[in-house]
């Protein structure tokens, strides 16, 4: 078990290998330029949605555990709201960013030369969701393993989902680093003090994001098909 806890220092290292992969095969093999990572600016509007969004999740969530189990998901004093911000606008979204300048910037920019977006953020969204494996099987307290792990998951393929949409529309990853760091911080957490199972925090965090996939679909359906009618990428 300790060597689990020691392996936990080691865990963002590892999602840092599909970067360094993108350099020794585009880079040092020559084979394909890295000219695009898409850190364009992008809109305000899409910085202001890709803050707060988690926060609104993750207060509901916290609100939901607290007035029906007296749990504290997020805080347990209201001056930690501000360390848990702190914390996501930078560590968070700046972790967040290293992987999505390989996902959504380098691996989306070179699909969506051969295929349209739908193929496109499926395949991530299977790869990526697939990626982070390990964190279920080795650093989650899941008390049925067979059935949480799968819905841990869905979790990260639906979430993927909207991160694509939002970096196909947006046309940058910046808000997409903000969406991924403030998630973590405010949604995707085991809770401070939590009574219930992990398990069934699970389940409820993939109704949450189930419903966010859903209303991004929604609402940047006819946006996407404009983008691939102009074959913007």
């Amino acid at each position: 078990m300790n060597s689990f806890e020691n392996g936990r220092a080691f865990l963002g290292f590892t999602m840092l290998i599909p970067l360094l992969t993108v350099f020794l095969v585009q880079k040092m093999g020559g084979r394909l330029p890295i000219h695009t990572f898409s850190l364009t600016k992008p809109s305000s509007k899409w910085v202001f949605l890709s803050i707060i969004v988690p926060i609104v999740m993750g207060i509901g969530l916290h609100t939901y555990f607290y007035v029906t189990h007296r749990d504290f998901f997020l805080i347990t004093k209201p001056t930690q709201f501000i360390a848990l911000l702190l914390i996501g606008l930078t560590i968070s979204a700046f972790s967040a960013l290293v992987e999505e300048v390989v996902w959504r910037g380098n691996y989306h920019y070179y699909l969506r030369q051969r295929f349209s977006f739908w193929p496109t953020a499926l395949f991530i969204g299977v790869m990526w969701s697939l990626w982070h494996l390990p964190i279920a099987l080795l650093y989650k307290s899941y008390t049925t393993p067979v059935l949480s792990v799968p819905v841990y998951l869905f979790i990260l393929f639906a979430l993927s989902l909207v991160l694509s949409i939002i970096r196909e529309v947006a046309q940058s990853i910046i808000p997409v680093a903000l969406l991924h760091g403030m998630m973590n911080v405010f949604y995707l957490s085991d809770g401070q003090q939590m009574s219930v199972t992990t398990d069934f925090q699970e389940w409820l965090k993939c109704i949450g994001i189930v419903l966010l996939c859903i209303v991004c679909i929604l609402l940047s359906c006819h946006k996407i098909v404009t983008i691939q009618k102009n074959k913007r990428v």
